[in-house]
């Protein structure tokens, strides 16, 4: 839709279904987007956490310097650290190799894979895991970018393949998390409290520093995103109404880019230093309501 009609999602629902329903896709968004960022803050936090950092000093800190970093400066250099952080998560494929798998169980297992009975706990995770890979965010950001790039259809192919390439090594990602934790955690009866917890799945490539190993991946990844969520969201707004946007605008010309942007970054961070609040059920809460949230897109879309 991107390279064929040279238009982000927002635009065409403008364009083909009036004002009050970009409205409503426009508020579905924002929550979506609001309940990602509470994400976001919440893993930065459990990341330092594990280095005994109170999330009362990380939250408010990280907040600021991603402030402060998009009103005041570029974050193109910003951004590749975090990503070259973020590729700690591949340790997960090694992990997944060195705790000696049967990969013939594996291999059945993906094919038929068995639910527990599908209960009521069981059904919400799918829906967090869908709602974790196929975020409603991601939607609006895929083929605003494609259409920003001005890509001609003679180039279609190419950006399917980025994107399908895109996709799978998402899902050979997390399909390899799932064999570390179930192999290391689940294997030894053990459950996911915590972003300790979770580290242990790194333990047979890390050894006693798969805390520091999984805390630095989780940390950079979560900054990324969170740097990344309340810009995405102000530029799909303003372009869903026809306001001034951009990074690079003097913030009295774009009032309402700036405006939205500081909303979600801070009322994200806000939820997250709320007395007594767990941050893992936090994260689980935030990806199931991107899966419920998500048919709403993919109707505009289809539609």
């Amino acid at each position: 839709m991107g390279v064929v009609t040279g238009q982000g999602l927002s635009d065409l629902i403008r364009d083909r279904f009036g004002v009050r329903w970009t409205a409503f896709a426009m508020l579905v968004l924002l929550v979506a987007n609001l309940a990602n960022t509470v994400a976001e803050f919440s893993g930065a936090a459990a990341a330092l956490e594990i280095f005994g950092i109170s999330r009362y000093i990380t939250v408010p800190l990280v907040a600021a310097l991603i402030w402060a970093l998009v009103l005041f400066s570029s974050y193109r250099t910003v951004e590749r650290v975090f990503l070259a952080i973020a590729l700690v998560f591949v340790s997960y494929i090694f992990s997944a190799f060195l705790a000696h798998p049967d990969w013939g169980q594996v291999g059945h297992a993906l094919i038929s894979p068995s639910l527990g009975g599908l209960s009521g706990s069981v059904l919400l995770l799918i829906v967090g895991v869908v709602g974790t890979t196929i975020t409603p965010y991601m939607q609006f950001y895929l083929q605003s970018a494609v259409a920003e790039k001005g890509i001609g259809e003679d180039e279609l192919v190419l950006e399917q393949v980025d994107s399908i390439g895109g996709a799978v090594w998402t899902n050979v990602i997390a399909v390899f998390i799932v064999i570390a934790t179930a192999l290391t955690i689940h294997a030894v009866g053990g459950t996911i409290n915590s972003a300790s917890d979770a580290a242990l799945a790194l333990k047979p490539v890390a050894g006693d520093l798969a805390s520091a190993l999984f805390a630095v991946g989780l940390f950079g990844a979560s900054v990324l995103a969170a740097t990344i969520m309340p810009i995405s969201t102000s530029y799909v707004i303003c372009e869903a109404f026809g306001w001034e946007s951009g990074v690079g605008k003097r913030f009295s010309d774009a009032r309402a880019f700036f405006g939205i942007y500081t909303f979600v970054l801070f009322v994200g961070a806000f939820v997250v230093l709320i007395p007594g609040i767990s941050l893992l059920p936090v994260i689980l809460s935030s990806q199931y309501l991107q899966g419920l949230l998500l048919p709403i897109v993919l109707v505009f879309m289809v539609l």
